[in-house]
């Protein structure tokens, strides 16, 4: 019996338009070996392109995680930076409140050229230390020794409490600003209207009954003599606590300008705010008139603190 692998094949190449006829032969075992080659050969080829496509695709896929942690790292410097002007901010402001309460609480007023906090608080904060915020020649430095999050969590909580404490410490200067300006400008200090004044604050006087006889009290205000119809004006800020007639005073009005000071308009001949009404100084409410217990037209005003009667004199400071 023949040995297969001792069989030989022919490969026979016939050129065209030539005679001549090439010949070979090759066994079974060359065959195979030819074959396994090609074989492994094709599977290396595959595996070297399927190699370079991975290789590819880990490399784009490595090089976009490089450009995300570069911007990562260009955000990181930018948000440092922006949280160190931010700290700046906040303890520049808490400074400025500081100063505003020490002049509000004592009355001082600041210096010509004084301003609310120290020069160098306004320097840029590139220009100032700011300890590891701080970036030198542009070139960005990690400054985290611990997980980002979490260190940003305890600046950013840290700067809230501090941002929250100012803004109390704002709000409760500018209430007390709120409450001096409020003062002064109810203070009745202007004359409540125009003309002149006929009898002034203490005048004893005299009254006669209708069954005879006299009764006599001192007077707790002023009269202001002026023409009918004559605009009466609110001295100072406050609010009409009451607006109508009352025996004596005829047609009145008394403005409560808090802090236990109100003032009294009698004898006017026409009422033109209600109570309730917030007035402001120099707002006319009423015009000077006869009404009530009355020899002629004139004003009657009166100031009391805390109800009773001052000479309204000290507290007019505008002249007539």
């Amino acid at each position: 019996m023949k040995n297969k692998a001792n069989e030989r094949y022919s490969i026979i190449i016939i050129p065209r338009g030539r005679s001549s006829i090439k010949r070979f032969e090759i066994s079974t075992r060359i065959l195979g070996f030819m074959l396994v080659l090609s074989v492994g050969f094709f599977a290396f080829f595959t595996a070297s392109v399927l190699g370079l496509i991975h290789y590819r695709n880990a490399y784009r896929a490595t090089e976009d995680v490089r450009l995300e942690s570069a911007n990562f790292k260009l955000k990181s410097s930018e948000l440092v930076s922006k949280l160190a002007t931010l700290e700046d901010t906040v303890g520049r402001t808490g400074r400025f409140a500081a100063k505003l309460e020490s002049i509000l609480k004592t009355g001082d007023h600041m210096q010509s050229g004084e301003g609310p906090v120290d020069e160098e608080d306004w320097l840029p904060a590139t220009e100032k230390d700011v300890g590891k915020y701080q970036l030198m020649d542009k070139a960005w430095r990690s400054p985290f020794s611990e997980p980002f999050a979490s260190k940003f969590d305890l600046k950013l909580d840290d700067l809230a409490t501090l941002a929250a404490g100012t803004e109390q410490r704002l709000n409760s200067a500018f209430v007390l600003q709120q409450d001096r300006l409020f003062f002064w400008a109810s203070l009745p200090s202007i004359w409540p209207t125009r003309g002149w004044v006929t009898s002034t604050f203490g005048d004893f006087r005299s009254f006669r009954l209708r069954a005879g006889g006299h009764s006599g009290r001192w007077h707790e205000g002023i009269d202001i003599a002026a023409p009918h119809g004559t605009p009466v004006m609110a001295s100072g800020d406050g609010f009409v606590t009451y607006a109508g007639y009352r025996s004596g005073y005829g047609n009145m009005i008394v403005v409560d300008h808090g802090n236990g000071i109100s003032t009294v308009y009698a004898h006017c001949s026409t009422v033109f705010v209600g109570e309730g009404s917030r007035v402001g100084r120099g707002t006319v409410i009423a015009a000077v008139g006869n009404t009530g217990r009355s020899t002629g037209p004139h004003l009657h005003y009166e100031i009391h603190v805390d109800g009773q009667p001052v000479n309204p004199m000290n507290y007019i400071v505008e002249n007539m």
